[in-house]
């Protein structure tokens, strides 16, 4: 049995397993003199390096995928249109459901979430259209067989992926692509995360989430558009008042997906205006951190940012993740929040706020913070965190098509996602300056000897912070 080995220089090697155990509890644990200064000179600022890579993907999705997109989008309204059901288990998140949470603003009713995971609220039927990324289990041999349209993808822990031979035998029995009739390539790799940090073997900084969130709301914008063309209207999710029938509205007869991902880019461009305060998040977290204390990660629905931040695969080690209403949360005066809001002047957040306020909390929010383009009357978590990063992007979605009472299509999920780990990115960046030492990244059960490295790394928090 080997398993894989990847150096600083980001090559990847092959070990005896007794070897890569044997070395195990010394990876990532750098204390070498100089190395601070040596990173900073070879590196740069990571986390610009991490949202310019995630753009190139985008990129390259916008690039190469605009027919198969097309294509998605054609059946998923065909599907629809014809009374079937269009299920979905697309990753956008730590789950399928990552930002696809209750009442989600610009989210639409043309899917039924779930299908082989949760529990879907109608069984599938002959005609019906399955979107699927995410399994845990092979898939039957006949769902190919059941009538079904399949629109699949890649995922990094699942055998459909380049160098699948460094998955366990579990998950490279995980495929996809062989029952689907429609491919969308992500161009995740199987690390999920982009950035090599010194001593390290697994990535940091994962992206499996925002390609995922990117290319299930281009898809679904240009569904929803091919609807209203036939005078046929979805439901749309979310508080927002009717629209004005003055409003610019899109034309029904251009495709929108790569609309959709040049405003994503754009918007994540604008990120880099905003970068003194990506480094003043991960200053303060480093403080608290450096100092014995711990970061947390909230969003009022599990399922959204505390649900991505938690464990997951190419994360830093030291993250703990809580909600709205945790009972096990156990936050002090030593310790530091970042809040992942979706609306600014949503009140669950500003009353989880006020309570991690009393806990003692340093609070930094990451989100949106204007709804419909203003800013909100009143308390709004933006103006009550200690500071906000997120001053691009909106509550709502970002399409106005015709025959709709709200905007369709959110950028705000891929946003927060990228802001966050565009922070952790620098906070790793800055523990190395500060310490010469590399903060622990979770590697993932699913790749050989990932199982060892991510019980390595757990214990090295609970020993030394990070």
């Amino acid at each position: 049995m080997f398993e894989f080995f990847r150096s600083n220089t980001g090559k990847v090697t092959f070990m005896n397993r007794r070897d890569v155990i044997k070395i195990i509890p010394f990876l990532g644990v750098s204390c070498f003199p100089g190395m601070a200064e040596t990173m900073q000179k070879k590196h740069g600022n990571l986390s610009r390096e991490y949202l310019d890579r995630v753009c190139g993907l985008f990129e390259k999705i916008r690039d190469n995928q605009q027919g198969s997109m097309l294509k998605a989008s054609e059946n998923i309204a065909r599907v629809y249109k014809s009374g079937g059901k269009c299920f979905c288990q697309w990753e956008t998140g730590h789950s399928f459901d990552g930002d696809l949470f209750p009442d989600r603003p610009g989210d639409t009713g043309l899917f039924v979430v779930g299908y082989t995971l949760g529990t879907p609220s109608v069984q599938p039927h002959k005609g019906d259209l399955l979107l699927i990324n995410v399994i845990r289990k092979p898939l039957d041999d006949d769902i190919g067989k059941r009538g079904i349209y399949i629109i699949g993808g890649p995922n990094p822990w699942c055998g459909d992926i380049e160098h699948q031979e460094l998955l366990t035998d579990d998950n490279r029995k995980l495929l996809i692509r062989k029952y689907s009739d429609l491919w969308i390539e992500t161009y995740t790799n199987i690390y999920g995360a982009l950035i090599d940090l010194p001593g390290e073997t697994a990535l940091l900084g994962p992206t499996s989430a925002a390609l995922n969130m990117l290319t299930y709301w281009a898809m679904t914008a240009d569904a929803v558009r091919l609807l209203a063309s036939e005078g046929i209207p979805v439901k749309v999710k979310g508080d927002e008042p009717v629209l004005s029938e003055k409003i610019r509205r899109v034309n029904l007869k251009k495709p929108l997906a790569v609309s959709y991902i040049n405003e994503v880019i754009r918007e994540i461009r604008q990120i880099g205006r905003e970068t003194d305060t990506v480094k003043a998040i991960a200053a303060g977290a480093a403080d608290r951190i450096l100092a014995g204390g711990k970061l947390y990660v909230y969003s009022r629905y599990r399922e959204a940012l505390s649900g991505e931040a938690d464990a997951k695969r190419g994360g830093l080690a030291l993250i703990n993740a809580t909600f709205a209403d945790d009972t096990n949360f156990k936050g002090t005066a030593g310790d530091y929040m970042i809040m992942g809001i979706y609306r600014p002047d949503d009140e669950v957040d500003l009353r989880m706020l006020a309570k991690f306020r009393d806990s003692g909390l340093k609070i930094a929010s990451i989100g949106p913070s204007t709804v419909n383009g203003i800013k909100p009357e009143g308390k709004t978590v933006p103006d009550e965190a200690d500071i906000h990063l997120g001053r691009i992007g909106d509550t709502y979605g970002f399409f106005a098509v015709p025959g709709e009472e709200k905007k369709v299509c959110p950028t705000s999920g891929i946003l927060v996602n990228l802001m966050f780990w565009a922070t952790m990115v620098q906070l790793a960046q800055d523990i190395m300056e500060r310490t010469g030492n590399t903060p622990g990244v979770l590697s993932t059960g699913a790749l050989k000897g990932g199982a060892e490295q991510r019980a390595n790394r757990i214990e090295q928090v609970k020993k030394r912070g990070y």
